[in-house]
This record gives structure tokens, C-alpha cells and sequence, in this order.
């Protein structure tokens, strides 16, 4: 967990470590990439409002963070404020202040659906993660590393805009050759392969100038 009051930190800490858990936390922002590289944590807890940053940069910034459910907790309860969480990738959002039983309820939640994800599957098309398979009727369908990334942070956040800078950051790492372009011409490939047309999309949807979205199971 991260999050500059202390207070903050002891309650959630005292709170899921009575339930079994092993939490990490720590009130300095530049602690968060050692941590996730070298403690490897199954959930991250991101306060919303930090110094000199704030959850939604981190979020978006850090790749390490790609892969993990991560919840926010803030002060700030606005819907405005939740949407913007969740559009950037939360998996939840929790308005302080909390009960511990509120706290280690979501937390639950949100690694039973990261350890039994199941294949992402919309429409005809069924990404099973684990293997790093990709099926479209049934058909296995042939991705680059990069393309199968792609797909992936896209269903990752599927029923929100993926933002071309969030794009960017989670698959090519923030690479200083890499642009929006880029992004456009991998995103057309990728279409290619899963035959969808993007006059009439089925799996992937631009967002003029901001980036794609992919609907959520179900929605197709």
C-alpha cells in the first residue's frame, strides 16, 4: 500500500494483516517501482492524492503496475473522480474513511478474479492470458509480442478508453522513439489478424485523438 499518512498506512495494514495477509506499505512514492520489481505483490493499494504525484500518473506511468489489480483509496468521493480512477485502470475505488471489513471485502474480491481470470472472451474472439493464446472462431490467431500486448492491455481495460499515452507507457515501455503513430499502425495490424473492420468494428474501437476502447464480454 501506498499512501503518505501514516495513520492511513498502520489501519490498513493492521486490518489485512488480521486476515492473513502480508502487506507492504510505504509513504514515499519512489519506493513504489522497488517494490513491485523485488516484493513482486499480488494487489496494490494507491492512495489518490500524493506528494509531487498522484495514483492515476502512477497507474498509467509504471508497467509493473499493468499486470496487478490495483484499488484506489482517496478522501475524494466525487463520481468525476471514481470515473477518472476507473477509466485509467483501478480495478476499484474506495472513499475514505473505510471500515477494515469494507477494506479486506474488495480486496478479496479483486484477487479472486486476478487468481481465476478465465479467457477474456467477446464475441468470437477469446484471449486466453495464461496460455498467451488468442482464438477468433476457434482459429489461432499468430501475434508478435508487441501485437499480443497490445490486445492485451486493451482487454485489460475493456469498457474504457485506453489512452494512447497509457498505450505507450504499458507496452513500449515510454520508449522515446515510440508516438502515437506508432500505436495507429500496430493497432491496424492487429486488426488484420482478428479480420475486424475498422469502418465497422467489432473487437477494437478508435477514440479520436485519445486512443481505443474494447467493449467489455458481453457487449458484442
Amino acid at each position: 500500500m501506498l499512501d503518505d499518512d501514516p495513520q492511513a498506512l498502520r489501519f490498513a495494514r493492521d486490518a489485512l494483516a488480521s486476515r492473513g495477509y502480508t502487506p507492504l506499505v510505504t509513504g514515499d512514492a519512489r519506493e513504489l517501482p522497488r517494490l513491485l520489481r523485488t516484493e513482486r505483490p499480488d494487489l496494490v493499494l494507491l492512495d489518490l492524492v500524493l506528494p509531487g504525484t498522484d495514483g492515476i500518473e502512477l497507474l498509467q506511468r509504471l508497467p509493473e503496475l499493468a499486470d496487478l489489480p490495483v484499488i484506489f483509496i482517496s478522501a475524494y468521493g466525487r463520481d468525476e473522480t471514481v470515473a477518472r480512477a476507473l477509466e485509467a485502470g483501478a480495478d476499484d475505488y474506495i472513499v475514505k474513511p473505510f471500515s477494515p471489513t469494507e477494506l479486506t471485502a474488495r480486496v478479496g474480491v479483486a484477487l479472486r478474479k486476478r487468481l481465476a481470470p478465465g479467457p477474456f472472451v467477446l464475441g468470437n474472439l477469446s484471449i486466453d492470458r495464461a496460455r498467451r493464446r488468442v482464438t477468433v472462431d476457434g482459429r489461432t490467431v499468430r501475434l508478435t509480442a508487441t501485437e499480443y500486448e497490445l490486445l492485451r492491455v486493451l482487454s485489460l481495460n475493456a469498457g474504457h478508453v485506453t489512452t494512447y499515452d497509457t498505450l505507450l507507457r504499458r507496452v513500449w515501455a515510454g520508449r522515446l522513439y515510440a508516438q502515437p503513430q506508432l500505436v495507429r499502425a500496430f493497432v491496424k495490424k492487429l486488426r488484420t489478424k482478428l479480420g475486424d473492420d475498422p469502418a465497422d468494428p467489432t473487437y477494437i474501437f478508435n477514440e479520436r485523438g485519445v486512443g481505443y476502447r474494447m467493449p467489455k464480454p458481453g457487449q458484442v
